[in-house]
């Protein structure tokens, strides 16, 4: 496969994704095209139709590469929101581990005291 060849894959397979994600968030896929096709300096009708494969001519290279750009771009914040995410409910995590950890430990050093004052005055009966 050319270079060219799996560029224009690639182009569709981010465009691809990029018009779902915007479907869902929008709850419309034509509305979708429209956001789609204005973040990566084309218009709607070109990208359906680049993406249904029919009568679209290939991409200029700006709009091919904007278009694996943006969705580099919507990926990485969407991977970092979610190391964000799970880092904060780790931390959250933590800390309530780290307050029953601390309770029990005080639990356990009363009860060693109270079994070293109980060993403490049964030697001082005998």
């Amino acid at each position: 496969m050319s270079t060219a060849a799996l560029s224009t894959n690639i182009s569709r397979i981010a465009a691809q994704f990029l018009i779902a994600r915007a479907e869902r968030q929008t709850g419309s896929r034509m509305a979708a095209y429209e956001i789609v096709a204005k973040n990566v300096g084309t218009s709607a009708e070109w990208l359906r139709k680049f993406i249904n494969g029919s009568e679209a001519k290939e991409p200029k290279w700006s709009v091919g590469w904007s278009l694996i750009d943006h969705c580099n771009r919507v990926l990485c914040t969407r991977v970092e929101q979610e190391m964000d995410q799970e880092r904060s409910q780790i931390i959250a995590l933590k800390r309530d581990i780290d307050a029953v950890a601390s309770s029990l430990n005080r639990v356990v050093e009363i009860a060693e005291g109270a079994q070293a004052l109980a060993a403490s005055s049964s030697e001082n009966e005998t």
